[in-house]
């Protein structure tokens, strides 16, 4: 009985929300929504609304355990998120992932179900920030609802980069270049060379084996128009290209570190 009134319930909450715009749905309903539709079906529907209607869509979708001055700062970043045709899935990220705040001077995280930004992130009352952090930690939360990369690996960092690098920095012609290679491979240098205290210096790769059709689908993606052929999908593959890069330092000044990383990674595609 519970499982049938449950069915009457979705049943009735689709109808609902057919007879009104998308913006306009309820969280339940956009929830309902979104598990029912591709990652392609989400991204051309809300293609289609304005900005203005996508704006409407993050007030009416998404959770903010944050105070009230901030709210206006992170609804703007989370309608700049819908702005690209390609991440127009991030809509079902947004109903169904609170976003809280901490105490802290700057940065944010991603905890499985909800995401936190720090105060700092939020006193700069930059839209653009909140857009790119958010498109970054969201994607963790994808990655792990999703069974994409996992835990502290090259590939849930790599993408999480590479996911807003290709929408939002495609003239940046450097971060173009290097791809997804440089966010996933330079992530287990990072590890590595400078590390993190209490986390492990040799990181997994962090290869997707179990991924859902919505992964795969945005995977393909990101794969599609990765310049520098990451082989996301192979552990032997992805092992062979990073012994390529594994005797760079990541440990040096940034900029160096690109410049010798870029050369390596042309001397790669040449030779593949």
């Amino acid at each position: 009985m519970k499982k049938l009134a449950l069915t009457i319930l979705s049943g009735a909450l689709l109808l609902s929300a057919c007879t009104k715009k998308l913006c306009d749905y309820t969280r339940d309903e956009a929830q309902l929504w979104a598990k029912a539709s591709t990652i392609a079906e989400m991204n051309q529907k809300v293609s289609k609304l304005t900005p203005e209607e996508k704006e409407q869509l993050v007030r009416n979708w998404l959770v903010l355990n944050i105070p009230e001055e901030d709210k206006e700062t992170v609804i703007q970043g989370c309608a700049a998120i819908l702005s690209h045709p390609k991440l127009g899935f991030y809509a079902e990220l947004f109903a169904n992932t609170p976003v809280n705040m901490h105490e802290a001077d700057g940065g944010a995280w991603a905890a499985g179900d909800h995401i936190s930004l720090s105060s700092g992130l939020l006193a700069e009352k930059n839209p653009e920030s909140i857009r790119d952090t958010l498109t970054h930690e969201l994607f963790h939360i994808f990655n792990d609802r999703e069974h994409g990369a996992g835990g502290i690996s090259a590939l849930n960092e790599g993408t999480a980069i590479w996911i807003f690098n290709m929408t939002f920095y495609e003239d940046d012609p450097l971060k173009m270049e290097l791809g997804l290679a440089e966010p996933a491979i330079g992530t287990k240098l990072y590890y590595r060379d400078i590390g993190i205290p209490g986390y492990p210096k040799d990181i997994e790769f962090g290869v997707p084996t179990d991924l859902t059709p919505k992964g795969k689908e945005v995977y393909d993606m990101l794969q599609e128009a990765d310049p520098s052929r990451l082989p996301i999908y192979d552990e032997a593959k992805m092992k062979e290209y990073f012994d390529f890069f594994s005797d760079l330092n990541r440990n040096q000044e940034f900029s160096t570190y690109l410049g010798l990383f870029e050369e390596r990674l042309q001397l790669w595609l040449q030779a593949h």
